[in-house]
This record gives structure tokens, sequence and C-alpha cells, in this order.
């Protein structure tokens, strides 16, 4: 009891006290903290209330207490403002989040913003935004030892997976946030890993329904505040009843969920139900009801502008229409899901995603592309112009479908190569250069001119280009001015180069340039006038001038060695990182290995 009074009274506790006597137990420096706890109650912004207090806190929110909050703050709200379908409010929020991040000094508050973040750019189909920022929220998570926010990363990393329809690449990222989350009880992350983990195997060929509807019961049991009158994991339940053939079963939790979803004002929620009620009745054979939801859907994708659900539901209708006997329709919507096939911005996305994730060495294309390929309809698109030739080449393929199927497995053979080969010889849609994925096509024409180079003076160079404090550019200019100045970099880089040598975007800011048939010191004097040449660029952007300086780093393959691309990136590699190190804005290379027992400053442009 003495030592209980005597801790009582020690100082600090006196202290405590006079602090308790003199400040409110609902003081106002507690009310921004207390605000954000209260707004990341709200999941849906269906009642009046809701509404109200989101009014409220955004007016509140510009002030100097809310400083430190803004961030996750704007997030939240731009997030629920997407979710409802009201996209212009949710856009102003998030350009608010993502310019007041830097701001943020809580380890905590900076993964919610950055999740936050995350899910919007996700859940409007803009995929390299949103692995961007799963990036950027993983490293942050992994640098400070934040296990939530490794768990949400891994999450995202799984959801990306699933978006860019990789299933199989999603499950082991979610067995180690379950693993994480159970570990930690973190029971909203563990929903979410058990949902996306639900979704990725309905998805896999060979998995047994009745293993996935197990684990929706033991989604179920989870005691997640999403758990709690949500229609997601109904649609789910939907899907994998189809799949296990009861229909009315799967009719009932369809319909469910959209009443959940209508009920929440839940936009992406209605957009799925819809598409997949529309894949339902198309499988149930009614194709009118298929088309009456296909519709719908298309229209709450065109409310969040996902133009990958779009190019989705363009395809779901391409099969009604061709159910309904209706050819013009039916070609009308797959020739609007052929181009984005060829010009999506989800090719980005899985260069940028192979990036994250080591595990990955060969990407798959896309199911539905592969069907398409080898679909009766790819003719008649390739015909599509002229109805006379249309019916010619039909035809055509018919006639030789009776001569001889041999040569139609050729041709369907060829034809898939090509494709494959136009598929993966794919452009950087910022920069117009080439992305890493093509090198899988490129290297090996590399190895067989390398190991027939007559000259013993020429050899493989590779040049390694990294913009200095990036981050900087991106914090004060916006993502605009840092994509004007990485455009402005190639077009300099493409100034100085060879015709022959071929520059990548390697991921981010940096990028391989890679010259064959080159000596050493034509490569020392290209990294040099590299560097300098972009140290001297003046880019305007928004009434300012904009300067960037780029590391380099070179290495030359012996041509003793066997052909090493791998190694040879490596050793450039190296030697960028030692320019870093030493004061950036230069270059630094050598012959590959270069780096073991050599006098660096010799080898500085």
């Amino acid at each position: 009891m003495m030592f209980l009074m005597r801790s009582f009274f020690s100082p600090p506790a006196q202290i405590l006290l006079l602090l308790l006597a003199i400040v409110p137990a609902h003081s106002y420096a507690n009310e921004p903290l207390e605000n954000y706890k209260q707004l990341k109650k709200l999941q849906h912004l269906n009642v009046e209330s809701s509404r109200d207090f989101i009014n409220q806190l955004a007016i509140k929110v510009k002030s100097d207490e809310y400083h430190l909050l803004q961030a996750p703050i704007y997030a939240y709200i731009a997030k629920l403002k997407a979710n409802d379908g009201n996209w212009l409010e949710g856009k102003h929020y998030l350009e608010q989040a993502i310019s007041t991040l830097s701001d943020v000094e809580n380890d905590d508050l900076l993964i919610d913003a950055l999740e936050n973040i995350s899910w919007i750019f996700f859940i409007r189909g803009n995929y390299n935004e949103a692995i961007f920022y799963v990036q950027k929220m993983a490293d942050h998570a992994y640098e400070t030892v934040n296990q939530r926010g490794q768990i949400v990363a891994l999450n995202r990393l799984a959801l990306s997976y699933i978006e860019l329809e990789l299933y199989e690449l999603a499950l082991e990222p979610l067995e180690l946030a379950l693993e994480l989350a159970r570990e930690t009880k973190n029971y909203d992350s563990e929903f979410l890993a058990t949902l996306y983990l639900i979704n990725a195997r309905i998805a896999l060929p060979n998995v047994n329904p009745q293993d996935t509807l197990a684990l929706m019961l033991i989604a179920e049991r989870i005691p997640s505040k999403f758990n709690i009158d949500d229609g997601y994991l109904p649609r789910l339940k939907g899907v994998v009843y189809q799949q296990l053939g009861d229909f009315e079963a799967a009719e009932q939790w369809l319909n469910f969920a959209k009443e959940k979803a209508e009920l929440n004002h839940d936009v992406r929620l209605l957009q799925m139900v819809t598409q997949s009620q529309s894949e339902f009745y198309l499988a149930t054979n009614e194709p009118w009801y298929a088309l009456d939801s296909a519709i719908i859907s298309l229209n709450f994708n065109n409310q969040l502008q996902h133009s990958n659900g779009i190019a989705e539901i363009d395809y779901l209708l391409s099969k009604i229409y061709q159910r309904l006997g209706d050819d013009k329709n039916s070609l009308k919507y797959l020739r609007s899901y052929a181009d984005f096939q060829q010009t999506a911005s989800n090719k980005n996305s899985v260069s940028l995603i192979t990036t994250m994730d080591k595990r990955i060495e060969n990407i798959k294309r896309q199911q539905k592309l592969v069907e398409l390929e080898n679909s009766l309809l790819t003719s008649k698109i390739l015909t599509q112009d002229s109805d006379n030739k249309q019916q010619f080449f039909i035809f055509t393929i018919l006639a030789l479908a009776l001569i001889c199927s041999f040569f139609i497995i050729i041709f369907i053979v060829h034809h898939r190569m090509l494709k494959a080969r136009i598929v993966l010889s794919m452009k950087d849609e910022l920069t117009g250069v080439f992305c890493r994925s093509y090198l899988k096509n490129y290297l090996p024409v590399v190895q067989s001119r390398f190991e027939r180079e007559p000259n013993s003076e020429l050899t493989l160079g590779a040049l390694i280009i990294d913009c200095d404090d990036f981050k900087f550019i991106n914090d004060t200019f916006g993502h605009a001015g840092g994509d004007k100045a990485l455009k402005a970099i190639v077009d300099t880089i493409k100034d100085h180069i060879r015709e022959s040598d071929l520059l990548l975007r390697w991921g981010g800011d940096e990028f391989v340039l890679i010259c064959e048939s080159i000596s050493q010191g034509q490569m020392r004097d290209l990294a040099k006038r590299i560097t300098q040449g972009i140290s001297d660029m003046l880019i305007e952007y928004d009434n300012a001038t904009l300067t960037v300086t780029v590391s380099a780093g070179y290495a030359l393959h012996n041509k003793a060695d066997d052909f090493d691309f791998d190694g040879l990136i490596k050793a450039a590699d190296e030697f960028l990182l030692v320019t870093k190190k030493l004061g950036k804005n230069s270059c630094l290379g050598d012959n590959f290995g270069g780096l073991i027992n050599k006098e660096l400053s010799n080898n500085f442009c």
C-alpha cells in the first residue's frame, strides 16, 4: 500500500494529476485524432449523418490543428466518395491527400493514407498508380518494421495480381498476409486476405468449389468490420454456388449482394455484382437477362471510369450478342475489347509489378486474349472492314478446314506466336521506349551477334542511368512534372545514342542502354555525353524551370567469357551505386568485374 501511495504521489504522477485537472476530458487538442477515429468507422456514405460529418470534417481539416492528419483524412474521404460513385469530389480529395503525404510523421497514419490512395486507384483500374503507392507502402512498412503495413502491402500485392488475372501468383502473398494477420490478431486484414484468397481460388482451374465454400465459412466467422452488413462475400458465395451447379442458391446470394450494394451506395460492388449476374444468366441460357445486367454493369464502370472493367464488359457483351445471333453487335464489342488489349496500360502494370515481386520470371498472357485468338470471331475482326471480304474469309477458312485440318493448325500456331511477339514487344506508354519485358525476345539475337563479332576491340556494353533525387522533383512539381522530366531525359539520351543502341525503361526513373559492338573508349564517351547533356537541360514546366541530373554506371562484357547479360547488368549497377555514393551527377564504369581491386577515381567520366 505504501508503495502504491509513493508511486501515486511521485513527481510524474503529480504532473499527470495537474494536467488532468487543467485539461478537459475532450480537449480541442485531441479533437482531430478523435474525428479521424470516427471517420475510420464509416464504411459508406449511405446515410445523411455520415455525409454531414464528412462535409464538416472537410472544412475542419484545412486548419493547422489537423496538419499532421490531413493526408490520411483526405485519403479516407476520397475513398468514401469514390466508392459512392462521386469521382469528381473523390479526385479532389485524392489530390489533396497525395500533396500532403510528405507532412505525415506517424508510421501508422502514413500506412493508412497509402492504403486508401492505392485502393482508389485500384477501383478505378489505374493499376500503374495503384502499384506505385503499394510499393511506397511496402518500402516504408519494411523499413520501419510496421507489421500492419506489411500485411496491408501483401494484401495489395495480391490484389494487383488478381486485378491483372495472375491468380496463381496471388496465393503466396496472401498466405503470408494471413499468417501475419493471425499472429497479430489483425482481423480486418485477415478478412480481406481471406476474401482475396476466395477471389483467386474461384478463378483457378482444378480448385474444388466445395473447398472454397468451406473457406467462406471461415471468413464469415472473422470478427472484422468489413464482415458486417457487407455484400462482397455474398457475391463470391453466389459465384461459388454457380460453380457447384446450385443455380437457385447462386441467384439468391447474388440478389442479396446487390441489395446490400444498393443499400450502401457502393458503386464498386454494384459494378461487380451486376457483372456476376450477367455471367450467371449467360451460363443458365438466359441471354436477355444477361444483356440487361451487362449494360447496367457497363454504366457503373463508366461511372467509375474503370477502363479495364469496361473492356471486360465489352468482352462479355460480345459473347451475349453472339448467343443472341446478333453478329453485328457481337463484333462491335469484340472490336472494342481487342483494341483495348492492344493499347491497355495494364501491360505496363505487369512490368511494374515484376519489379515489386522478384518471384516472377515469366508473365502468363491473359486467358481471354488466348480465347480471342483461338476463336472464329478473330477471323471476323480481321476482315470486318468489308462484308464481302468477311464472307470470303469465312468461306476460305471453312474450305481449308474441310480440305486439310493440318493447315489450320499451322495457321493458328503461327498466328499465336506472332501475336505473342507483338504483346511482349511492348513499349512504355509514357516515354515511348521499350519496357524491360522486350528483352525476352531481344537477348537471343544480341547473344548471337556478340558471339560472332570479329573485332576483338568491340564488345557488348550496358549503361544504367538513374535520376538523382527524383522524389524531390515529384514532391515539388507533382507527378506531371516528374513525367515531363522523364520524357526530357529520354529525348536527350536519344540525341546521343546510335540507331543500333537499345534504350529500355527499367522501372520508375531508371533506364538501361544496351550498346552492341562498342569499345571501352566509346562507351565512356557516350556515358559522359549523356550525363552532361541531361545536366544541361532546362525543362519549362508550369511557370518554373526544372533541372535534373543523373548518375550512371556502365560495364563492358569480356569477349573471352561466356555470354552473361545478368552479370553485365549487375556489374553496371554496382558502378552506379558507387557513383551515387561518390557524389552523383557523374558516371563510372569499366569492364565486367571491374569493381574488384580497381582505382575507382581513374574510371570516372
